[in-house]
């Protein structure tokens, strides 16, 4: 996984976490129903009543969202057993059912989607039943019964959809961390046996050959300087072989690397047109092409003063990258920059010119040989 998905999954479940923090806060506002009844009676013994009743029930529901497990539990067993006391005494806090329903949805974390939804469908019925059941014993008004109830079953429904997406976005943040590290761990392993395998063998026969020359630089010159010529020999290879894996570890592809180059050049100012024939192409073909392409970039940000730009990728009996532009360079003494891509491209068989482009700039023109190990199967043509 990528950063970008990462830093996506971290954000959602941010965004989850405040909107669980304002619902549970922001629900304690219905219970500014349940004054009415104390205020309406204007009684001492009804306001301590009702005073002790809050006083647990704010204990209870913050404990149990905030509190450890079996405290959780607890409280949760309390919550349902307040609202049946209290209930009698002012039917406007029966909202308190709500309450109690609507956190042990938090607690179905177990399990499938399914299992959880039945769990939480029976304690709603049990609730329901139980509500109904002491409406009909003490003569409560239906109409308060009827109404806790439905929205028991909205309020309900809804916090359990949300504790799901809550809950399986936490599990997928998870998994997504344990893809990471894994994944991470593969590819130090993956460089690790890389970078044993090209140095591990080299890195002894060097040592051995400096060995046998430090003994016979004072018996047998000769040889001891055959022995570190062979020794520097061995060095160069090791790194040849070092820069082509981190070559490698770094290789993005070449419509990455297009599509760097389109941002590089809109920064300052220079339209980029391409034309790119979709190819097979290997890794190493591919490198080769992304540096060339770089150092034509720089080259033209830095010296042709340039307002537009094409990039040709074809192949037929080559490969062939085309860079034009309109700028006012002209042809110089080859640079680094082009020394270098001249000696890659002369190492795979390939070669570089730079001429005059019918843009009114330069071109540079980039071949080499097709070889038989591609390995980014792609068809068509691409045009933007």
């Amino acid at each position: 996984m990528d950063q970008n998905s990462t830093y996506r999954g971290a954000n959602v479940l941010g965004m989850l976490r405040d909107e669980t923090q304002l619902l549970r806060w922001g629900s304690l506002l219905y219970s500014v129903f349940w004054f009415a009844e104390p205020v309406h009676r204007r009684s001492f013994i009804v306001w301590a009543f009702f005073l002790v009743f809050y006083a647990i029930f704010l204990t209870g529901y913050l404990r149990v969202l905030q509190g450890k497990k079996q405290e959780q539990r607890f409280w949760l067993v309390v919550l349902f057993l307040l609202g049946y006391l209290y209930y009698p005494f002012n039917p406007n806090a029966g909202g308190e059912f709500v309450f109690a329903v609507v956190v042990s949805s938090f607690f179905l974390r177990e399990g499938t989607t399914l299992s959880a939804f039945r769990t939480f469908a029976a304690i709603l019925i049990a609730q329901a039943v139980g509500l109904f059941l002491e409406t009909w014993w003490l003569h409560l008004p239906w109409s308060i019964a009827h109404s806790v109830v439905f929205f028991m079953v909205v309020i309900g429904l809804s916090n359990f959809s949300f504790a799901r997406q809550v809950f399986i976005s936490n599990q997928l943040r998870k998994a997504n961390e344990e893809i990471e590290h894994l994944t991470q761990r593969a590819e130090r392993e993956r460089i690790a046996r890389d970078l044993h395998d090209l140095l591990g063998h080299t890195l002894t026969v060097i040592a051995i050959k400096s060995d046998v020359a430090n003994r016979l630089f004072s018996v047998q010159p000769e040889i001891a300087h055959g022995e570190i010529a062979e020794v520097e020999a061995t060095a160069r290879e090791a790194l040849r072989e070092v820069r082509s894996a981190v070559t490698g570890y770094r290789a993005e592809g070449i419509m990455v690397e297009l599509s760097k180059t389109r941002n590089a050049l809109r920064s300052a100012g220079v339209q980029l047109v391409t034309q790119v024939d979709i190819l097979d192409i290997s890794l190493t073909e591919s490198d080769l092409l992304c540096f060339v392409l770089r150092e034509a970039t720089t080259n033209i940000l830095r010296h042709a003063h340039a307002t537009a730009c094409r990039v040709e990728l074809s192949k037929n009996d080559r490969i062939r990258l085309t860079i034009d532009d309109d700028g006012g360079g002209k042809q110089s003494p080859d640079g680094n920059g082009i020394e270098g891509m001249r000696g890659r491209l002369r190492h795979a068989h390939g070669c570089l010119s730079i001429v005059s482009s019918p843009l009114g700039g330069m071109r540079v023109l980039a071949e080499l040989p097709i070889s038989g190990d591609g390995n980014e199967h792609r068809k068509g043509e691409g045009r933007s």
